[in-house]
């Protein structure tokens, strides 16, 4: 192709699949299986549109697509929610991981005749949780905070899990005789050890040089804050640890320190991984050929792979996981349910490709097939299964759907919009007349097409938008002056 019908062609799948988020919403659907059937359609074995077939380059390109969704998901976790299920979480990205992964080695050696280190590969490949998919799916949702952000922290941190195991069982099963436990104990050890020490010196770094350095240009601040990530990834990559938790610790240490341009720079992230989620999905679309899934023997094989994952293997593994904790029955359902398989088994699925593995391709069929059913299955199930449980929440009217950030160049600053509502005991009073929390300021009232400068004697009114400028510490005050608005 040339230049200029590539990039038509680049452009013309990303507004398809844009389009498709609304179907997905309507269908109840999670959004990545419409992406990837964008990527299907547009291969070779159906419209044949784009012919690709390259693992490393897909490998290649997955990866940093997930460096950028994990950085964005690490930049909007909260330390004080990630802490309070913080031991829940890693439980379950590791004892669950193991357990998944041990189930489905189990069945796929007794019942479906793999070699026991073939067998340990397919469950290492679909031993986790996606953290692409699972946040995909729980963005807006109105689920229980606690299940919400055990599945977010899960979700975040069982991908290095998932990648040691394939790396490993990947080895193993190109050379049984080399294979070790206590090497690979060991090894687990050192890289989620330096991997969690790479990622929040990094974290650090950045943070301090976005708040010191003063660049010509505001525009120069989200690309110097992807540099950390990528920065955090690859320094951790060279030095044979984590990476995938090293970018990950990276964007929550950025987010629970003072950080200049915050709000801008979050939204640019969260830009930037949704383009890296739609390109990452057509582009594993592109990879799967539809008629080599239906074959027979892959059929057959992946069906049972998939009912064991969905109905055994990680109602087990949560169960087995969470049993230390206080974790409900109905909580423990919706756990279950969200465990949703994404792009990172089909990106690890593409090692044993590159390797050689004489295996491999049925290995890529097998974890395709068990990716999608469990993002359909599980996916469209789980809000029927959140509101059975009784865990749907309502919808967060407290700060979100009224209050827009805007940038100030002080991280101890912020700039907050917020509407009056017609219920407003505010509404009719002039400023004068308004207690304000100390150290807090209207700076402007936005009245439909007319902006205001307010003074003592200016009246507001329903519908008026106050921009009110607040120290970020001065947090409660700010909370309860939204209150105080009839918020």
């Amino acid at each position: 192709m040339e230049e200029g019908t590539i990039l038509f062609v680049a452009g013309t799948l990303l507004l398809i699949a844009i389009i498709t988020t609304k179907f997905a919403v309507r269908l109840n659907v999670p959004t990545l299986i419409l992406f990837v059937v964008v990527g299907i359609v547009a291969g070779s074995d159906v419209t044949g549109i784009i012919n690709f077939g390259d693992f490393e380059q897909a490998r290649l390109f997955g990866t940093m697509a997930l460096v950028l969704i994990l950085f964005d998901g690490g930049l909007h976790t909260k330390w004080t929610h990630f802490r309070k299920i913080l031991p829940a979480a890693l439980s379950l990205a590791t004892v669950g991981v193991l357990a998944t992964t041990g189930i489905i080695a189990i069945v796929a050696y007794l019942l479906l005749d793999f070699s026991w280190p073939v067998a340990l590969l397919i469950g290492a490949l679909v031993g986790s949780t996606d953290a692409a998919a699972v946040f995909s799916l729980l963005s807006g949702r109105p689920v229980d905070a606690k299940v919400k952000h055990t599945l977010e922290a899960e979700s975040g941190t069982n991908d290095p899990m998932a990648v040691f195991l394939t790396i490993l069982f990947t080895s193993f099963a190109l050379a049984p005789e080399s294979f070790s436990i206590g090497a690979g104990i060991l090894s687990f050890i050192y890289e989620m050890g330096l991997g969690t020490l790479v990622g929040l010196a990094i974290g650090y770094l950045v943070t301090q040089l976005l708040n010191r350095i003063e660049l010509p240009s505001s525009a120069l601040y989200p690309t110097l804050l992807f540099s950390g990530a990528l920065f955090s990834y690859g320094l951790a990559t060279i030095l044979h640890a984590s990476g995938f938790l090293a970018v990950y610790l990276t964007g929550i240490w950025i987010n629970n320190h003072d950080m200049i341009y915050r709000e801008t720079l979050k939204r640019f992230s969260g830009s930037l991984s949704h383009l890296a989620e739609i390109g990452m999905f057509i582009m594993l679309g592109l990879l799967v050929f539809p008629k080599q899934l239906l074959d027979p023997r892959t059929l057959f094989v992946s069906a049972v792979i998939v009912l064991t994952l969905i109905l055994l293997a990680r109602p087990l593994a949560v169960v087995l996981s969470l049993l230390p904790f206080r974790y409900t029955v109905k909580e423990q359902s919706v756990i279950t349910a969200a465990g949703l398989r994404g792009a990172v088994p089909i990106i690890l699925a593409t090692y044993p490709l590159s390797s050689g593995l004489s295996e491999a391709p049925l290995l890529f069929n097998i974890v395709f097939f068990t990716v999608m059913t469990s993002a359909l299955l599980q996916g469209t199930a789980l809000p029927w299964i959140v509101r059975r449980m009784g865990l749907e929440t309502q919808r967060d009217t407290t700060v979100e759907p009224f209050l827009k950030f805007m940038t100030v160049t002080h991280p101890q600053a912020e700039i907050i919009e917020v509407r009056v509502l017609q219920d407003s005991h505010i509404a009719g009073k002039t400023l004068q007349d308004i207690e304000m929390p100390q150290d807090v300021l209207v700076v402007a009232i936005i009245r439909e097409d007319e902006i205001l400068t307010p003074r003592g004697q200016t009246r507001v009114l329903v519908d008026d938008q106050l921009l009110i400028l607040t120290p970020k510490q001065a947090d409660q005050d700010v909370r309860r002056l939204i209150a105080s608005l009839g918020i």
